[in-house]
């Protein structure tokens, strides 16, 4: 009996080991190394771990409330694409001085005669004012605004630096020249629109009418 009894405490302290190294070896499947314990990589794991939730969390909640409020999801998602498409079409400074070397160029094709005066004189009044290094553009996240500063960003005089006398955001509607949104410049599409054709050119039929 007494050898029994061991034995079969032998046999259990046997299996109960065995069943340990088989729990142990499983969770460390999943746990992290016991090398990296206590160690930066941990903190890192933990880090990006609660990161991952709060983002679960987050789209979960969107996705309930989305459901919900269906009408109100379906706004906000359209205002939010338009913006960022607006955004994302945003002219920039370049683009403005492609457009005007791109119009002068198209001036050239026709002849002086017949080149619509408002237009070669819009032209000749940008160019001067970029030789002269006074086009701005303010930048309005969703539309980009061209405008004329009074002095160059290299003239160190005291108007040009005191910012009582600069000239205040409030103003940029009486020196902006030209809008761009979506990608094109409106004021300068608008005047360009006509551009080969000189009302001058007709006036002295109109007189003999």
């Amino acid at each position: 009996m007494i050898y029994v009894r061991r034995s079969n405490k032998l046999y259990s302290t046997v299996v109960g080991s065995s069943s340990l190294k088989q729990t142990s070896s499983s969770t460390s499947r999943f746990s992290f190394p016991e090398r990296f314990r206590g160690t930066i990589v941990e903190r890192w794991k933990q880090y990006w771990e609660s990161v991952a939730k709060d983002y679960y969390e987050s789209t979960v909640g969107i996705g309930t409330y989305a459901k919900a409020n269906p009408i109100k999801s379906l706004l906000v998602t359209v205002a939010t694409s338009c913006a960022y498409y607006c955004a994302s079409t945003n002219p920039d400074e370049r683009s403005y001085r492609s457009e005007i070397i791109d119009c002068s160029n198209n001036m050239l094709y026709i002849s002086p005669s017949v080149r619509n005066p408002s237009a070669v004189q819009h032209l000749e009044y940008v160019e001067k004012c970029y030789n002269m290094g006074v086009v701005k553009r303010l930048n309005l996240l969703l539309f980009s605004v061209i405008w004329i500063d009074e002095f160059n960003d290299d003239i160190q005089v005291y108007k040009a630096n005191c910012k009582y006398l600069k000239p205040s955001i409030l103003s940029v509607h009486k020196r902006a020249i030209d809008i761009g949104f979506l990608n094109v410049w409106w004021g300068l599409k608008k005047i360009m629109v006509d551009y080969d054709v000189n009302p001058e050119e007709w006036k002295d039929y109109k007189e003999l009418e």
